[in-house]
């Protein structure tokens, strides 16, 4: 009866850290994905970590369990919100409000914020990232070590970095935009390069956009599997 008890708690603490990882990782764990989804990830998982357990002869206790969970798909999710992150900084740049909520963050987003969305979601599963991370999740040992604010604030800083590096490129096209209007306003007083200001800088930011394909595709590339190896072991 004992061993049949600590089977079932084993199953059980497994499937809870499970579906806390299914329910917080990116993209899967996302609002936007149906629950079934979600859960069909969970019981995918569950066997595979119930092994872990047997294999390392631990005894996990739920409450644990559930912490690694969430740690582990809050920490990638974190780094991964910076391709949504930038997507909504050039859809400012060009000052374009969002209008909808993205299907990969469930976020508010304009088109370009989906376009960065849909595509960092491609790169995560197409370049298994998202299998990388999975395999992670289930070899780490049991009760992940409560993360300090240093590991916190590192992952934001992280995140906020890789969002800034993504939209650079047409934040300057912004930039560059506004002083050449500022500066056609104050060489032509007559004509008001103001009102030029708004279709200049949409213009300079399209451009900016489409030159920065390529380099903006390896960027979020990197950033697929920088989600993928950041979490904690």
């Amino acid at each position: 009866m004992t061993v049949d008890a600590n089977a079932s708690n084993a199953w059980i603490a497994s499937f809870i850290r499970s579906s806390a990882f299914a329910a917080t990782m990116p993209i899967a764990g996302s609002g936007a994905v149906p629950r079934v989804v979600r859960g069909a990830l969970a019981l995918a998982l569950t066997p595979a970590v119930h092994a872990r357990f047997q294999a390392s002869k631990t005894s996990p206790h739920w409450p644990e369990e559930l912490f690694t969970g969430i740690i582990f798909g809050i920490t990638a999710s974190i780094i991964a919100a910076a391709a949504s992150a930038a997507g909504s900084l050039i859809d400012t740049s060009m000052a374009m409000r969002p209008f909808g909520r993205e299907s990969v963050f469930g976020g508010p987003q304009g088109p370009l914020g989906r376009i960065y969305s849909l595509a960092f979601a491609v790169l995560f599963c197409a370049s298994g990232a998202m299998t990388h991370l999975c395999l992670r999740f289930v070899e780490a040992s049991s009760g992940t070590r409560l993360m300090s604010a240093h590991s916190v604030v590192a992952l934001v800083r992280s995140s906020f970095e890789n969002s800034l590096d993504l939209a650079a490129p047409s934040i300057a096209a912004q930039l560059i935009a506004t002083i050449a209007s500022a500066i056609a306003a104050r060489a032509a007083p007559r004509i008001n390069g103001l009102m030029l200001a708004s279709p200049a800088s949409t213009i300079a930011v399209l451009l900016a956009v489409l030159a920065g394909i390529a380099p903006a595709f390896h960027a979020l590339l990197a950033l697929a599997m920088r989600s993928a190896s950041g979490s904690p072991s």
